[in-house]
């Protein structure tokens, strides 16, 4: 079912874009999306359907997804790593939160409040390990993920892995979420 055919005019407008580039991009003529909006007409299905179809692709094509604001170098820690080591990590990179990976697949998190924690627990930094530390592992997307859905993820997690091909190939956390905004 095709949303009201007075959408068309809003959604175009909303693109940023004239009748014309509209009816070039649709295979539909101008007249008939000036008379479409001015509801002077109502088109036949196929028609309609082209139009939102093309306002829907350019609206995701234009959606800022999660490989615009990544970060690509993601810094990460081993289960098997001390608490000493993911402690320096985190402090060398002026980073909050580390994955956790095994075999290049996440199985945890270590964060600052978590190892504050653990160390004000009593834990050993040399001997206890980062699997003795480590929280529930991030969300994992995909780059082609719209940064309004990452949004949504990072209200539950401090951070989020971007995966492509299977292969994490970033990191966003709240801090990249922000500067892709600044940018817009």
């Amino acid at each position: 079912m095709l949303p009201d055919l007075s959408e068309i005019r809003l959604l175009r407008k909303r693109q940023n874009l004239t009748q014309s580039e509209l009816a070039s991009l649709s295979g539909v003529s101008q007249s008939l999306i000036a008379k479409l909006e001015a509801g002077k007409i109502i088109p036949s299905y196929d028609k309609a359907k082209r139009l939102f179809d093309i306002l829907e692709r350019i609206h995701e094509e234009k959606t800022p997804k999660a490989k615009d604001a990544m970060t690509k170098r993601v810094f990460h820690v081993n289960e098997s790593d001390s608490i000493k080591s993911a402690v320096k990590t985190l402090e060398k990179h002026g980073l909050s939160q580390l994955p956790v990976l095994k075999n290049g697949q996440s199985v945890g998190l270590v964060t600052e409040r978590g190892l504050l924690a653990k160390i004000n627990a009593g834990a050993d930094l040399q001997k206890d390990k980062v699997a003795d530390a480590m929280e529930e592992a991030c969300p994992t997307i995909q780059e082609s993920t719209p940064l309004q859905v990452v949004s949504q993820l990072l209200h539950y997690s401090p951070a989020v892995l971007v995966k492509k091909r299977g292969k994490i190939s970033g990191i966003l956390t709240k801090s990249d979420l922000l500067k892709a905004m600044l940018k817009k």
